[in-house]
């Protein structure tokens, strides 16, 4: 049943549909019908293993102690340090709670992060054949997405990659083991899309994260999981522990990025006194900036060169707190303007 009244975008997507969900749906009314034993399906990746004993332990011993408050937006503390120690062990790179969020599964983990980088207009990769939900995942934050295909041996190929990027390109969503096709990428592949985003970024200057979805990563034959944080230092992680612990339906997913992820933010020294901040400008021409900001966002910073200096703005912090508040949104927007 569609509702009336609905945006012609969700009536189109619910028209559509993910082949995957309809199915499962069929599969529910056929063994409704027929018998559980007499329907073969196969199309739904869903653990049929019931999670190990001691995790099963543990979240009764913690339903019992009654932890069912609010807690930290980015989710328990402790469970960040944890997920972070697994991860720093996995990877073999330092990562720390303060950049690990716990999500709603890897598909809530993806629109987290596609959340934090879009700009309407802007482009995201995804290479064909893909998770059918990427497409909608990028267009709910107004971002296009863009199929590029992998090779017949579904391997990234590099020079197509390379033809698909443009300077509206903020992304690349990165899928090993692959679904739909079960192929695990190699780090010879995977430091060659690095290698090419490096030149990319060298030549242009423009940032291209690295969406690293691997719910699958703990469960491969007979080959190595490559490391994307060896290969290239914008990278992502959404992931979850769905599928290796059996636990689907707990919707446990998480976002990890390591030390060498470049802080998206202006950089500044700590003031220690007064009520002043002296930002980095993110373009060579500060003045420009400041210019750009008082015109685009009728925001007015103090260009540095008024104060003798090259490549800094000031801003004065002694204003109404609301004022900063309010402030916050369109400080992000001028960053992402220059990004």
């Amino acid at each position: 049943m569609i509702l009336a009244g609905l945006s012609r975008e969700i009536e189109e997507n619910l028209n559509k549909g993910s082949w995957i969900r309809k199915l499962f749906d069929e599969g529910a009314r056929l063994k409704k019908e027929f018998g559980d034993d007499q329907v073969f399906d196969f199309s739904l990746g869903n653990p049929i293993v019931e999670p190990p004993e001691a995790f099963k332990r543990a979240l009764i011993e913690e339903a019992e102690k009654g932890h069912h408050g609010y807690i930290q937006n980015q989710g328990l503390p402790a469970a960040r340090e944890k997920v972070a120690q697994f991860l720093a062990s996995r990877f073999e790179a330092e990562f720390s709670a303060e950049r690990v969020v716990m999500t709603v599964g890897a598909g809530g983990a993806l629109n987290v992060a596609l959340k934090s980088i879009v700009n309407p207009g802007e482009e995201v990769i995804i290479l064909a054949p893909y998770f059918a939900e990427y497409k909608l995942y990028i267009e709910n934050y107004g971002g296009k997405a863009v199929s590029c295909p992998l090779t017949s041996r579904f391997e990234i190929d590099i020079e197509a990659v390379r033809q698909s990027i443009n300077p509206k390109t903020k992304g690349l969503i990165l899928n090993t083991p692959h679904n739909p096709t079960g192929t695990v990428l190699s780090q010879k592949n995977i430091d060659d899309l690095g290698a090419l985003l490096k030149e990319i970024e060298e030549k242009s200057g423009q940032t291209i994260y690295v969406l690293f979805d691997e719910p699958y990563s703990q469960l491969i034959y007979d080959e190595e999981l490559a490391n994307p944080f060896q290969s290239y230092h914008r990278v992502i992680l959404a992931s979850s522990f769905s599928k290796d612990l059996g636990i689907a339906g707990e919707r446990l997913g998480y976002i990890g990025l390591d030390s060498k992820m470049p802080d998206a933010g202006f950089e500044f020294e700590m003031p220690k006194g007064g009520f002043f901040v002296f930002p980095k400008s993110p373009i060579e021409d500060e003045v420009a900036f400041c210019v750009h900001a008082a015109q685009k966002y009728k925001l007015l910073i103090v260009p540095s060169s008024g104060f003798g200096m090259k490549g800094h703005f000031r801003l004065s912090f002694s204003v109404p707190t609301e004022q900063i508040k309010n402030s916050r949104d369109i400080f992000i927007s001028l960053y992402r303007d220059f990004a």
